[in-house]
């Protein structure tokens, strides 16, 4: 096996599960988050010979959000705010009403991230749904580590405190980290 295989074959082995949950973040559909990873990977096999090895992740969120954007402009249909869960780990059998309560909860996040600014929503999305370090996500947004780390703890406070105001808290709460997966 020559080493441009070995590289795709890793590199599709460490980013397959974030680009599918990141794709979701933009479609609300497993299926079409397989289609745009997968047209992402199509892309990495023909541009792989020429692009830099270090810098592989940025490229590879970069072109998933542009296959993601021209996939919403293509289809231009609303888009359903129910989740499928994306994340494959096991879990226990849930009470009745937890796994509704917990799409509930997911939806209602994702709507919010939704309402960020721009480059808040799209270091969010880096960050928690992608699961990418400051430095990827600097690559990916072409900013600072530093600006990333503003934007993230930005976007945070703004998600908190729409969270409070929608939820009518009195005493600071902070939604549960496993629903932006």
């Amino acid at each position: 096996m020559n080493d441009l295989h070995r590289l795709f074959l890793d590199t599709l082995t460490r980013y397959e599960r974030p680009l599918l949950r990141y794709a979701h973040s933009f479609t609300q559909d497993a299926e079409d988050s397989r289609d745009i990873v997968q047209e992402v990977f199509l892309k990495l096999s023909q541009n792989l010979a020429t692009l830099d090895h270090e810098r592989l992740a940025p490229w590879l969120f970069t072109v998933c959000k542009n296959q993601a954007v021209d996939h919403q402009r293509k289809h231009q249909r609303v888009i359903v705010m129910e989740v499928q869960t994306l994340d494959l780990e096991a879990a226990d059998s849930p009470q009745p009403g937890e796994e509704l309560q917990g799409r509930e909860t997911a939806a209602a996040l994702r709507q919010l991230i939704d309402e960020l600014p721009v480059r808040q929503r799209e270091a969010i999305r880096l960050k928690f749904i992608a699961g990418l370090d400051y430095k990827e996500i600097s690559a990916a947004m072409q900013t600072s580590i530093g600006n990333v780390g503003y934007l993230i703890h930005q976007g945070v406070q703004a998600l908190r405190l729409k969270w409070q105001a929608q939820e009518g808290h009195e005493q600071p709460q902070t939604p549960p980290k496993t629903a932006l997966a």
